[in-house]
């Protein structure tokens, strides 16, 4: 498990091959990972954590759905700067499928760190590469890199490490918290606690507290509470800590408590009789406290799921207008991410696409979710790639009825682009026409 939640790997090492001569780029993945872990503790595994393709040359040999996955799954893009790298076909298509999805709350420049081997021309390099805060590793001669393993390497080795602890951990504060109580010593509820961490943090969300000493803390235990939008408690053979931890949450958590006994794990007699007395006082609006009792685990996973919606639901209201909104079905999604990336790299612009496409959405849901989208628009661009243009017909004249004055387009995308351009010659076909129309379509708004 990745130290960011939602991520398979923290680190992405993107390179040339011909720069890993006597093994500098494993070596120095290797010596960056050991930083990191002394630097983030137990949450950072170098093993695990960091992305390396150790290969030869790339010449005839196929970009694999290996890499593709990996570069789609890590949380920074580490990217070893020489000249064969600006010129690597492989090292692009690393690039591309990186910045084509980016951790939660994350913007293309804080998920990359480049570090220079070898010295390149500034013109080579897009804006986001030219203002990324560099780490050389260039010996005394400005040409070629630093020995391996010298004093000289070893310190750039660790001021990148600290730059790199400083964006996991702000990635990893990006995900929303979820406190989770203390669970007796049995290995069946500590077993459960760990699940549902795993669980979380594939969902994009981080856990609170930190450690599990924090737990035996009760301020540390209020603060977590406090920063945490929903709380979920365990009972069977809970502590008087533990319990005490229930009652605080319910006071000061921004969302709801659950407080969860599983079947087959019976309650103790003092839990019996604090359970009883706890619930006869309880003050709270409906909903901000659930009990889940005789149930199984994935039940509670689906509670959980359904408070984080509302948590999420809330935190987004008021929402701040779209600039540029992406439109496509749910077919379309990874195009337009793709378009996404590479419109953010090469411009100031931030377009959003229809995530919510995505998730297992009512029918009413989905049209409320279209709706909240449509109306905080100020241009919209129609993503016409795999899916039957008919079917954004209806979207296209949803946002004409919603939004009148704004401006709208379409963008032709693969399969059959050729075709798709002679039939529709008014459509956007590369970066430059995005930029260009929402760069006019801002112009137009002011």
């Amino acid at each position: 498990m990745a130290y960011v939640p939602g991520c398979r790997y923290d680190l992405f090492i993107s390179y040339a091959s011909e720069n890993n001569r006597d093994g500098w780029v494993e070596q120095f993945a290797s010596a960056l990972g050991q930083e990191l872990g002394e630097l983030l503790g137990r949450q950072f595994n170098p093993k695990e954590s960091v992305f390396l393709d150790k290969r030869e040359l790339e010449v005839a040999q196929n970009f694999s759905d290996r890499l593709r996955t990996a570069a789609r799954d890590s949380a920074v893009l580490v990217a070893v700067l020489s000249p064969g790298y600006l010129t690597s076909d492989w090292c692009n298509r690393e690039r591309e499928e990186f910045f084509s999805r980016l951790p939660f709350g994350a913007t293309p420049s804080d998920c990359l760190a480049p570090a220079l081997m070898r010295p390149v021309d500034d013109a080579g390099l897009d804006k986001l590469y030219r203002e990324a805060q560099r780490i050389s590793f260039l010996g005394g001669d400005g040409q070629t890199p630093m020995a391996v393993r010298s004093p000289e390497w070893w310190e750039q080795v660790r001021k990148l490490a600290g730059q790199l602890r400083n964006a996991l951990q702000r990635l990893r504060r990006n995900c929303r918290p979820v406190y989770l109580g203390k669970t007796a010593g049995t290995d069946r509820l500590q077993d459960l606690r760990t699940w549902c961490r795993c669980e979380l943090e594939r969902r994009f969300l981080r856990t609170a507290p930190e450690s599990l000493q924090a737990l035996d803390d009760p301020d540390a235990v209020r603060a977590s509470l406090q920063e945490a939008g929903l709380a979920v408690h365990f009972l069977g053979g809970a502590s008087p800590a533990a319990l005490e931890a229930v009652e605080a949450s319910v006071e000061i958590c921004g969302g709801a408590t659950i407080l969860y006994q599983p079947f087959g794990v019976p309650l103790s007699d003092d839990e019996q009789i604090w359970l009883e007395a706890f619930e006869q006082g309880l003050k709270v609006p409906a909903g901000h406290y659930q009990r889940l009792a005789g149930k199984n685990d994935q039940e509670l996973l689906t509670l959980i799921d359904e408070e984080i919606a509302r948590v999420r639901d809330a935190a987004a209201a008021p929402r701040a207008p779209l600039q540029l909104a992406l439109v496509c079905e749910e077919a379309d999604l990874a195009g337009v991410r793709q378009l996404q990336g590479d419109v953010a790299k090469r411009s100031q612009l931030a377009p959003e696409l229809p995530d919510f496409l995505s998730a297992r959405l009512k029918a009413m849901e989905r049209l409320r979710k279209w709706s909240d989208y449509i109306n905080r628009a100020e241009a919209f661009l129609f993503y016409h790639g795999s899916v039957d243009r008919g079917r954004l017909e209806l979207i296209w004249r949803k946002s004409e009825s919603s939004k009148p004055a704004a401006r709208r387009g379409w963008f032709l995308a693969e399969p059959d682009l050729a075709g798709k351009i002679t039939q529709y010659p008014d459509g956007l076909s590369t970066v430059d026409d995005v930029i260009r129309f929402a760069e006019r379509s801002r112009s137009a708004s002011v």
